[in-house]
């Protein structure tokens, strides 16, 4: 395949993981269940000349896993554009994603351990409950935690849709759960390593009901 077919697959790539974080052909589409759904078609993307070139570069310089890989890393970083146009910044949020992919279970309990200090410090009995904004989501829009681990916490407390419809939150719960199909699928070994101190970040809520374990 040339690198110019290359850019048009990548292209169609990118199109779908676009549809998946924002909704494009609806606000459930899931490219992990139906990754050819999104698609255009090879005339209209060679009409797009800047598209096409960009595409073919970015071809040119990586796999397609890699591609997969940087796009679906700065949408989750809050990226409208998926990284597009793949400068030294899309690529700085990749490097970072992959080295958080590279330490998972060290990266987790770091951020348990920041999450419980902060608890310590201001006095929060759980870290997912409030009456306003949790300490959980207001640690993960501050960068003080890694969207990973807070997708690994809502695998089993099930947290994030209390708070899906709020008007601050919303667009951060919808990328923790556009975000979650795209981290590896068995993380219950991780959670319960740290059940103990998951435990005291989580008093009150009982983590046994959940409606769907990973």
């Amino acid at each position: 395949m040339s690198y110019e077919d290359k850019g048009f697959q990548a292209y169609n790539l990118y199109l779908s993981i676009r549809a998946h974080f924002h909704g494009g052909t609806g606000k459930n589409y899931d490219i992990t269940k139906a990754p050819k759904q999104v698609r255009v078609s090879y005339e209209n993307y060679r009409k797009k000349a800047s598209i096409a070139s960009m595409f073919r570069i970015l071809t040119e310089r990586n796999d397609y896993d890699t591609i997969h890989d940087i796009i679906v890393s700065n949408f989750a970083n809050g990226d409208k554009y998926g990284g597009m146009p793949f400068d030294s910044n899309a690529m700085d949020v990749y490097k970072d994603w992959l080295s958080r992919r590279n330490k998972r279970s060290y990266q987790f309990e770091q951020d348990l351990n920041s999450i419980y200090d902060r608890m310590q410090q201001d006095n929060i009995e759980d870290c997912t409950v409030d009456s306003g904004h949790p300490l959980i989501i207001k640690m993960l829009l501050g960068k003080q935690i890694a969207l990973e681990t807070v997708v690994i916490l809502n695998r089993e407390l099930n947290f994030i849709d209390e708070y899906k419809d709020d008007l601050i939150l919303k667009d951060t719960c919808l990328t923790v759960i556009k975000y979650t199909p795209f981290l590896e699928k068995s993380t219950k070994q991780m959670y319960l390593k740290y059940q103990s101190l998951i435990n005291k970040i989580a008093r009150t809520r009982n983590s046994s009901n959940t409606t769907e374990i990973y």
